[in-house]
């Protein structure tokens, strides 16, 4: 089991792909994951997103379970 993790908008468009399992070890926070995300994407570096752990905006201190869902949220803009 790894975790999902979901990219959107332009973010979707740098990793070619909606979504990804990834198998990590166990008690990562969103700081380590984005420093690995940015490692095997560095053109995401310039680029500006949040994180949300099982439906919840994290911070880089925020824990990342084995079996979680990650999803990262480009800026939106309102219509």
């Amino acid at each position: 089991m790894g975790i999902n993790i979901l990219y959107f908008g332009m973010l979707a468009e740098i990793t070619g792909q909606a979504n990804e399992i990834w198998t990590i070890k166990d008690g990562l926070t969103v700081g380590d994951l984005k420093k690995l995300i940015l490692e095997r994407y560095p053109k995401m570096r310039d680029k500006k997103f949040k994180v949300a752990v099982d439906q919840q905006i994290g911070d880089d201190q925020t824990f990342v379970s084995i079996q979680s869902e990650v999803a990262l949220l480009p800026p939106f803009a309102g219509g």
